[in-house]
């Protein structure tokens, strides 16, 4: 596989821009190559197009070591300088490629170090703008080693933080342990005793021997000690292994005595645990981030001197990249195998093996987030779709007969009740395509929606359950209207889509390992992190990007007052969703929880900026277009004044909306772009006018209220049905751009570790414009539940630099 291809593919996308530009130092070699050939044969090539192939670049005549002479070449060998043709000129457009600062004077050749070193060499065999593959090949080294450094930095003091927050979990699990060990009178501990709990070969014999009445006769070997010593040996052997690194600060604690709750013993540890991987994500992804850059320089040079027939690939290597920290830092890999010893010693009870194995797995996804392949989940998928779209045929042609209308005469209110249920199941198979496009382009998904990276599901898997629902709908709808009255076996058709309700309720919360339990559970805790309103616990992505999909739905959620009328109604034809106001309460609902969501983002934020108070307006004219709708409903008239109160509602509305889904979500319209009102970076350039087809689609749709204007009472209840299809198919389009938005703030800010919340009080340290931490007692009062914001980042910034620097040593 070529090099390129494969630094393309294993990249880690939000660091993209800091990776080798290798693609462009290759390019830099092919103009080098020939204005060297041309300035050493004294001609210059036929045409400098670029439709040439390359091995037409690529021909050379005599190499210039093989001369054997030290002599500058000279630019008039063949003629008078004025009769010939200039050389190629070398430059760097294209490229993506910078050179810094370029030297005044470069190192005469004629110099007394003319054997002396890699600049002396350099000089001698090259002209000035042959020099410029060196220029900007050290600015690539000079860039990538302060972003290597950064990033080891940045690691070591969210190491440094999280093994103080370990310390804390340790004093903590003593206390846990103290309450819980022994209860008076023993009966439920003789109990507990006996439960099995992870037991070895030895337990479960004396749980067997005391069945039967009867004692293990102890061993010959005497205990050195209990479980619980033996457990807090591990963990403290694991904590001295980081101290004898010298990067932190083990003893590193608050001296205030603490109070811990035993009850949320489990919830912190459950946290820490959750950290510990993540760190060890970020570490794996900054070592393979070297490891893929050493290997491209050395291809690049390797490449270089084949391409010029010179040896200048060890000398260079060694003089400018063999001592950087990009090769010679061991800090890195030091801290993957504390993080190993750490997460087996807390969290697998010294199984190393297994921690290895449950850590490696949560990087799977960050370093090879290519698409695999699962036959049978696309097998399975394809096969459920395809029945449900035969099912739903054959149903409409029957419901096109007399006959079976006469014999449902409610067919009308059950079609609506089946419109209700089809729509959020249509959203979630469209969904699926959203993972696939943005798994083509590399858009980590995983990452953003905050899944769980050692249990996250490939897009393929996850089509199973949605597909899984839709046939089941398909089903009821077709036994529905198939199912003949004097049949024995004969279900009321109104009763198949209770059953369906019950089904997909059933497979959404099955506690059984099956159809992807952990991406279930991720799903119905995101739900009710957006039903609470941000009144529990901070925003984040997926809660408002799932209250934004829930407010593409606001069908379904409306009528489901009708559906409920109607099955207590007993279909008798009494509800009218017009004469009621829980009609716009719940139409309204999305809308309100995702106001509700910006005013807590606002207050979390604490007054930093105002963009979230004017997204929440923005939700409060969508509350006023559905009141006003309603409104105008009651009376039905054109020309009463709740109808120019709705028109202009639903103007604002959607003007609002549709401009803030492509200047704020989205963030198009650029004028600098290199297409007109896009962006700088798109993910999709390859299919570019698709953005131009989603912004004109997107404002479409937002005025498609307009076709309530042509319709009479007997068909609202398809235009309306009709409308909210194409709002979901307008969702549809608005995720491929959102997340790709969300992805390209990542990149640019270089995030690649998420914000988790930390059990205990975290001691922050404020550094003076010298960078010198400030005395405590000017530190802030540090809070429960705290993520790595900047200030733990920067937290004893002085003196994690300098035992980084004492820990790589005076050469490095």
């Amino acid at each position: 596989m070529k090099f390129a291809r494969y630094l393309e593919e294993n990249a880690v996308d939000e660091w993209r821009k800091a990776y080798l530009n290798y693609a462009g130092l290759k390019k830099l070699i092919k103009r080098v190559k020939l204005h060297y050939d041309a300035r050493k044969t004294g001609t210059v090539p036929v045409s400098e197009s670029s439709s040439h192939p390359a091995a037409r670049l690529l021909r050379s005549g005599t190499s210039y070591l093989a001369r054997g002479q030290r002599t500058v070449p000279r630019y008039g060998a063949l003629g008078d300088p004025e009769e010939q043709d200039p050389l190629p000129p070398v430059t760097l457009d294209g490229t993506g490629l910078e050179t810094g600062v370029l030297p005044a004077e470069p190192v005469r050749a004629d110099s007394k170090m003319v054997d002396a070193g890699l600049e002396a060499t350099i000089s001698r065999q090259f002209d000035e703008q042959e020099r410029l593959f060196f220029y900007a090949l050290d600015h690539e080294v000079d860039r990538m080693v302060e972003f290597y450094d950064a990033r080891e930095l940045e690691a070591v003091e969210r190491l440094s933080t999280l093994v103080s927050q370990l310390i804390e979990l340790a004093e903590h699990r003593r206390t846990y342990k103290t309450r819980t060990k022994r209860i008076d009178g023993g009966h439920l501990k003789n109990i507990w005793s006996k439960v099995p709990r992870g037991l070895d070969a030895e337990e479960l014999q004396r749980l067997r021997l005391s069945a039967q009445g009867r004692e293990l006769q102890p061993s010959s070997r005497e205990p050195t000690s209990s479980d619980e010593d033996v457990g807090h040996q591990r963990r403290e052997h694991a904590l001295e292994q980081i101290h004898d690194l010298n990067l932190v600060d083990v003893g590193e604690t608050s001296k205030e005595p603490r109070h811990y709750d035993p009850v949320h013993y489990k919830t912190a540890r459950k946290k820490l645990r959750a950290a510990v991987v993540e760190n060890y994500r970020a570490l794996e992804i900054l070592n393979n981030y070297a490891i893929l850059n050493r290997t491209g320089l050395n291809k690049i040079l390797k490449k270089f001197d084949k391409a010029l027939q010179v040896h200048l690939w060890d000398m260079y290597y060694e003089e400018r990249i063999q001592q950087r920290s990009l090769v010679v830092s061991p800090t890195v890999p030091q801290m993957l195998h504390a993080l190993e010893d750490i997460f087996a010693n807390y969290f697998e009870h010294g199984d190393k093996k297994r921690a290895r194995d449950i850590l490696r797995l949560g990087v799977t996804h960050a370093l090879l987030p290519h698409e695999t392949g699962h036959h049978r989940s696309t097998f399975v998928t394809g096969l459920y779709i395809g029945i449900a779209l035969c099912l739903v045929i054959e149903a409409f042609d029957h419901i096109m007969h007399k006959s079976t209308r006469a014999l449902i005469p409610k067919w009308p209110q059950l079609l609506i009740t089946y419109a209700v249920f089809f729509l959020p199941t249509l959203f979630a198979v469209l969904f699926g395509l959203n993972l696939i496009a943005w798994q083509h382009v590399r858009i980590n998904a995983v990452f953003i929606f905050e899944f769980d990276a050692t249990t996250a599901i490939d897009p393929s898997q996850y089509f199973e359950l949605p597909s899984l629902c839709l046939w089941l709908l398909a089903l009821c709808f077709y036994q529905s209207f198939t199912a003949m009255p004097d049949d024995e076996r004969y279900v009321s058709a109104t009763t198949w889509p209770l059953l369906w309700l019950a089904a997909v309720a059933l497979l959404l919360c099955n506690p059984l390992p099956i159809m992807h339990r952990s991406g279930r559970a991720w799903f119905l805790r995101s739900c009710a992190r957006v039903l609470t309103g941000g009144l529990i616990g901070s925003i984040e992505f997926r809660d408002f990007f799932l209250g934004d999909e829930m407010n593409s739905i606001a069908y379904s959620v409306s009528n489901m007052w009708l559906v409920q009328c109607e099955y207590r109604s007993a279909w008798q034809s009494t509800c009218n969703p017009a004469a009621t106001y829980w009609t716009p309460v719940l139409s309204s609902l999305p809308a309100f929880l995702r106001l509700m969501q910006c005013i807590r983002r606002q207050y979390d934020c604490k007054g930093t900026t105002h963009v979230h108070l004017v997204n929440a307006a923005k939700y409060a004219s969508t509350i006023c277009h559905a009141f006003a709708y309603f409104a105008f409903r009651t009376t039905g008239s054109q020309s009463s004044v709740r109808f120019v109160w709705w028109i202009v509602s639903a103007t604002i509305n959607a003007c609002f909306t549709s401009s803030w889904d492509i200047l704020m979500d989205w963030n198009l319209l650029h004028r600098e772009a290199r297409y007109p009102f896009l962006r700088m970076h798109l993910s999709f350039e390859d299919i570019w006018p698709m953005y131009y087809v989603a912004m004109v689609t997107n404002v479409l749709i937002r005025f498609v209220w307009v076709i309530y204007l042509f319709g009479s009472p007997s068909t609202l209840p398809l235009l309306t049905f009709i409308a909210a299809v194409l709002e979901v198919f307008r969702r549809w389009l608005w995720n491929f751009i959102r997340l790709e938005n969300e992805h390209i703030g990542n990149a640019d800010t270089y995030k690649i570790v998420r914000e988790l919340p930390l059990p205990y009080p975290v001691k922050r340290h404020r550094l003076d414009k010298d960078g010198e931490p400030l005395d405590s007692s000017h530190a802030p009062t540090p809070t429960k539940a705290q993520p790595y914001h900047e200030d733990q980042v920067l937290a004893s910034l002085a003196r994690t630099r300098q035992r980084l620097a004492q820990h790589r040593g005076p050469d490095t």
